[in-house]
C-alpha cells in the first residue's frame, strides 16, 4: 500500500506527472480550484498557505535570524549536542551527491546546512540559507514547515511546493522529537533533485528509532 506520507512509485516521478502536479497547483493556487491527483496533505497544505495569503510566486524576507541570533540559537539549541551523529548518519554521505542537508528548529527556523556544494549555492536562489524561516507561516508549503506542522515525516516534490521559486527541488524530511518528553525538538531535511526523495532515503523519515533516540541521548 502506498503511503499518504511519501511521494509514492516511480512513475509518481515521471515528467509527464510533474506537469500535470504542476497545472494542479497553478489551479489550486490562482482559480482556488482542486484537481485529482493531488495528494490530501499537500491540498490540505496548500489550503493553508492560501488562507494565510501567501504568494507563491515571490521570496520571503531573507532570514528570520540575524548572524548574532543564529548563533545564539545554534549554541543553546539542544540538537547541536547531536551535531556529530547527524554529521555521521547524514551530512557525511550527501558530499558531491546532489542533496543537501538542513536541521531546523522546532520553529522550522534553519539553523544548519550541510552537503552538496553545488546544490548549497543553487538553493541560495530560493533564500534557503541559514537563518531563514522554512515554516509554513512563512513560505507555505515545504519539506521542513510541513513536517513540523504535521509532526511526521514526509516527504514532498517539485509542484507541491507552494511557491513556484521551489518547484525545481524534493525533500524529505521528519521531526525530531526529545526521547524523555516527546516534544518535538526541531526537523532534518533532506532537498535535492529526484534522488532527496528516492526510496533510499526513506529508512529514515519516520519518527527517529531507537537507535536514534539513544544516540541523541548518549551525545546530550
Amino acid at each position: 500500500m502506498t503511503s499518504p506520507w511519501t511521494v509514492g512509485s516511480a512513475s509518481d516521478l515521471s515528467e509527464g506527472s510533474f506537469v500535470k502536479l504542476a497545472r494542479a497547483h497553478e489551479a489550486a493556487v490562482l482559480d482556488k480550484v482542486a484537481r485529482p491527483g493531488v495528494r490530501k496533505l499537500v491540498q490540505e497544505s496548500w489550503d493553508r498557505s492560501l488562507s494565510l495569503r501567501l504568494d507563491p510566486s515571490r521570496l520571503a524576507p531573507e532570514r528570520e535570524l540575524t548572524f548574532d541570533e543564529l548563533r545564539d540559537k545554534r549554541d543553546q539549541h539542544a540538537l547541536a549536542s547531536v551535531l556529530a551523529v547527524v554529521h555521521n548518519l547524514l551530512i557525511r554521505h550527501s558530499f558531491d551527491s546532489g542533496l543537501i542537508v538542513a536541521i531546523g528548529d522546532e520553529f522550522g527556523r534553519l539553523l544548519w546546512i550541510d552537503g552538496d556544494r553545488e546544490v548549497r549555492r543553487r538553493a541560495e536562489g530560493m533564500l534557503f540559507v541559514e537563518g531563514s524561516d522554512g515554516s509554513e507561516r512563512r513560505v507555505g508549503t515545504s519539506v521542513p514547515g510541513t513536517a513540523l506542522a504535521l509532526d511526521h515525516g514526509i516527504q514532498i516534490q517539485r509542484a507541491e511546493h507552494f511557491n513556484h521559486l521551489a518547484h525545481p527541488w524534493s525533500c524529505t524530511a521528519v521531526p525530531i522529537h526529545d526521547p524523555d518528553s516527546g516534544d518535538i525538538l526541531g526537523v532534518i531535511d533532506i532537498t535535492g533533485g529526484s534522488e532527496a526523495v528516492a526510496p533510499r532515503p526513506s529508512r529514515w523519515w519516520r519518527r527517529p528509532s531507537p537507535r536514534w533516540r539513544r544516540n541523541c541521548a548518549s551525545s546530550a
